[in-house]
């Protein structure tokens, strides 16, 4: 886990606030939030149902965010690819494997059993529609 200082993390938000006000129009997305499990894909931040700062990496943001914008939707694998990596990204079930492992790691509270981002055996994964 990385930990941010009092300084570094203020000019994150000075960023952030100073790159906000160079758009043209507020962003539209409305943050996704339920009993702790905080998502903003504006500010790109992920909170756990502690309320504590999980920092992810770019790929892996954009894997939970797509899969909670379509929850209880099952993705294969190649979807997944396609919508997350691209249509130029060579595909490599392993290595969306070891993507899923890793978040899980970090937004499950128990990574065993997780409860969030499901596997459909033979299929793929979707984020379990009973969640946030």
């Amino acid at each position: 886990m990385v930990l941010f200082s009092e300084t570094e993390e203020q000019i994150f938000q000075q960023t952030v606030e100073w790159l906000s006000s160079k758009f043209s129009s507020p962003p539209a997305f409305i943050k996704q939030s339920v009993n702790g499990f905080h998502l903003d894909p504006y500010a790109r931040t992920f909170n756990n149902e502690d309320g504590n700062i999980v920092y992810l990496t770019a790929k892996e943001f954009d894997l939970l965010y797509f899969l909670m914008l379509h929850k209880g939707q099952v993705f294969t694998k190649e979807q997944l690819y396609d919508n997350v990596w691209g249509y130029d990204y060579v595909a490599d079930a392993k290595n969306l494997t070891g993507f899923i492992r890793k978040l899980r790691m970090k937004i499950e509270p128990d990574p065993q059993s997780p409860k969030y981002i499901l596997t459909v055996w033979g299929v793929g994964y979707k984020f379990n529609e009973e969640k946030p």
